[in-house]
């Protein structure tokens, strides 16, 4: 009897598989979904790997396989172990990432009450709550989805729930729900009674073992009628130095990482899209990674343009039908690359040539806020060594590790663009924006005390007067970032987040960044009840007001998450102001992301502070990238571009240099910093967070964990792995639960972590991307 090993949709901390017996009626292969009987419940599995004996006994055998057969290869398994290795999580988690859309959570359970029954449980004080869930079901055997009932009935009722279950009040029957793809031809067969689909022939994607679904048929065209692509551009020398190198690679089919780093304006996305065509020539497919999908449309439509009718496109705010048109027709080959946010690299893309990630340096490359917390450009490396790829990560302002190694050689190539070009057509360089730096105290000790510096009022207006246009950029929403009694010095602040509220002149609300809690207008304070309340500090609602008054009858356009809350109004706006409908765009970080519009000549800094004094060690590299990004978007065009940083410290080595653009000065200073306090590139992190909705009990789990981590330290003499806290994470509430964290530091952390025991509830982020 043929066993399978299997991975289990189960909060496990391992890569453990499961083994079970495959009935012979079924047949199974790796990459294959099934459902199986773990513990008293069914849950979701995927096969790794089939196996002649095994010394388990007894052994369950599998409930039931999926129909479409195979849909993960082995390298996708392989990676998949990875992944669970490395960042500690759950191996199914891992697997979840690569399955197609709709195949995950397919186990789900209905409970029913069966009047006849009569072994009830005992009366006792939870009678009352018996009562009211019985009540819920009408009629003799009424169906209710058990997640539906427990979210009904809330956390108090669910042991009365489980007794009720367990004396057979209520019985519980399991299914599997199959899912949806693109073709209506033909359907899956079952395992109950007919025969398995033997006729379908593997695909180019799968090994030959597999099954695949019947040929995909689009529900919806979403691609663009194929025309006459773009045509590529002349390369620079310094590109096409660059693109002969990583040319080289391709053709090779070995193995490569590139840091492609050029100055804004200089032509990274050109090397990327003649990357991409040697790529494709290849006879091989691609990926390519961007920031976030609804910031950087035009990139996407270079993609497009270049190679259409072969791009598809993956982002998490997909519609369900969109997300399963673009998945399955890239596996089966329909599309020849992707272009996405972080969830793309997951996409059934074989054979893999190519993967690029613009603009590596950004955070959101990073998943934070569920399991597993994997980083897009450490998963890409180890994807391409698995099939002899190509990486490239391009960036003006690359991530100091990343630079750091690849200036020393390590897994990277370094690839250098140091001059901006200029238009479509145009020979020679063009300079960079001219940076300002503003001291706003001086601003200040000299009378003035508007929120725009008379420089940059100046400026504004000599923009304006010749009709081009100009971008101002603050790294706050709204109107006001703190609303405080002017008597007693209370500040507003969020029930549910240790965070001060912001207030939002549109809506007349007082909202919570961290949550998005609502809250109404404090015009009297709580504590001393007077009515003195002042709203303090800047955001975009309150920089647009200000613009409308200095500048009357100008323009002005918004471009922040509360003006932009979908990619169809990200285009709007974007659209608008290329179009010249607006002179003046005021937005947050989104205006620093991938946007090139030739005629703005002028962009202004309100306040280039912000972010810099947080609790976080790369707070002055984000600050200097930020900036730079925010001043390249200046004089894209024929016109030279003027930059204007108005900040309370100029002489910050951050500010500084962003002001200089001078990557490598700020990557000296930066790294000084880094060797003398021992963090990466010259250590590595791993986080522990704890987080409760009880303050004194958060912070017990967290002190214990350290006592245990301190033994385990003292008991192995690891000396070279340090512990920093336990300590209260900033901010210390969020969403109505207490943060407190510890931060492993070392040449290997798991050196000290795998001695200890990671309690359920904690929290585990390799190489955090933040510290707060």
């Amino acid at each position: 009897m043929p066993y399978a090993e299997v991975a289990v949709d189960a909060p496990l901390r391992d890569g453990r598989l499961f083994t079970y017996e495959i009935p012979p009626q079924i047949s199974v292969a790796p990459g294959q979904m099934v459902q199986v009987p773990f513990g008293p419940r069914m849950a979701d599995g995927m096969v790794f790997k089939i196996s002649a004996t095994t010394r388990i006994d007894p052994v369950r055998p599998i409930e039931t396989t999926d129909p479409w057969g195979p849909v993960l290869t082995s390298e996708q398994l392989e990676l998949a172990r990875w992944i669970s290795d490395y960042y500690l999580a759950p191996l199914y988690s891992a697997v979840a990432l690569m399955l197609p859309p709709g195949f995950r959570n397919r186990t789900a359970s209905n409970l029913a009450m069966d009047a006849s029954e009569t072994s009830a449980p005992p009366k006792d004080r939870e009678d009352s709550v018996r009562a009211s869930i019985l009540a819920r079901f009408t009629g003799r055997r009424t169906t209710i989805s058990e997640a539906t009932l427990r979210q009904a009935v809330g956390p108090a009722a669910q042991r009365a729930l489980d007794r009720l279950i367990r004396y057979g009040v209520i019985t519980r029957k399991w299914t599997w729900r199959r899912p949806r793809i693109p073709s209506e031809q033909e359907q899956p067969v079952s395992d109950e009674g007919l025969a398995p689909q033997a006729s379908l022939t593997p695909t180019p994607h799968q090994p030959e073992a597999s099954l695949t679904p019947p040929p995909h048929q689009p529900e919806a065209s979403l691609t663009p009628t194929p025309h006459q692509p773009e045509a590529s551009l002349t390369p620079t020398p310094h590109q096409r130095e660059a693109l002969d190198q990583i040319t080289a690679a391709i053709q090779a089919h070995q193995y490569q990482a590139f840091l492609l780093q050029g100055v804004t304006g200089s032509g990274k996305t050109e090397v990327y899209l003649q990357a991409l065509a040697r790529c494709l020539e290849d006879g091989r497919e691609g990926i390519v990674l961007v920031p976030e999908i609804s910031l950087t449309p035009q990139t996407v439509r270079r993609f497009q343009a270049r190679f259409p009718g072969q791009v598809a496109v993956i982002h998490s705010r997909l519609s369900t039908s969109e997300h399963r048109e673009m998945w399955w027709g890239l596996f089966h080959g329909r599309y020849k690359a992707v272009v996405g946010s972080r969830s793309a690299l997951f996409a059934p893309v074989h054979p893999l040539g190519l993967v690029i990630i613009d603009e590596e340096h950004e955070w959101t490359y990073k998943q934070q806020d569920a399991q597993p917390r994997y980083h897009s450009r450490s998963v890409a490396m180890r994807m391409a060594q698995q099939t002899g790829a190509v990486v490239v990560l391009g960036s003006a302002t690359p991530d100091v590790v990343v630079y750091n190694r690849a200036q020393s050689g390590q897994r990277l190539r370094l690839l250098e663009l140091p001059y901006r070009l200029r238009g479509e057509g145009q020979a020679g360089h063009s300079p960079l924006a001219q940076v300002h730096v503003v001291d706003m105290r001086t601003e200040l000790r000299e009378g003035h005390r508007g929120i725009f510096s008379r420089l940059l009022q100046t400026e504004l207006a000599d923009t304006l007067a010749r009709g081009e246009q100009a971008i101002v950029f603050i790294n706050r929403r709204g109107a006001a970032g703190v609303v405080q009694c002017r008597d007693c010095g209370h500040v507003a602040r969020c029930r549910s987040c240790d965070s001060p509220l912001t207030y939002h002149s549109e809506t007349e609300r007082l909202i919570c960044h961290q949550c998005n809690r609502r809250h109404g207008l404090m015009t009297t304070c709580p504590d001393c009840r007077s009515q003195r309340v002042r709203h303090l500090g800047l955001g975009t609602q309150r920089v647009v007001s200000e613009l409308e008054s200095l500048c009357p009858g100008v323009s002005v356009l918004r471009w922040d998450r509360d003006v932009a809350a979908n990619p169809q109004a990200y285009e709007t706006v974007l659209d608008s102001f290329t179009r010249g409908d607006a002179q003046v765009l005021v937005g947050t970080q989104m205006v620093a992301k991938g946007l090139h519009v030739p005629s703005v000549t002028l962009v202004g800094a309100v306040l280039a502070d912000i972010g810099l004094h947080l609790p976080e060690f790369r707070a002055a590299e984000r600050v200097f990238q930020l900036l730079c990004q925010v001043a390249g978007r200046a004089g894209r065009g024929e016109r030279a571009g003027t930059a204007i940083v108005q900040t309370y410290l100029p002489d910050h080595y951050a500010i500084a240099m962003a002001a200089e653009q001078d990557y490598p000065g700020f990557y000296r200073q930066e790294v000084a910093f880094r060797r003398a306090q021992r963090l990466p590139p010259y250590s590595r992190l791993i986080r522990l967070l704890f987080t409760h909705t009880n303050s004194g009990l958060c912070e017990r789990d967290a002190e214990r964990m350290a006592r245990a981590l301190r033994r385990q330290r003292q008991a192995w003499s690891i000396s070279e792995v340090d512990m920093m806290g336990p300590a209260p994470a900033y901010p210390t509430r969020i969403r109505g639960r207490y943060r407190w964290h510890i931060i492993l530091r070392g040449p290997d952390p798991r050196l000290l972590l795998d001695k200890v025991d990671i309690p359920e509830g904690c929290q585990v982020d390799v190489d955090p991307v933040s510290v707060l």
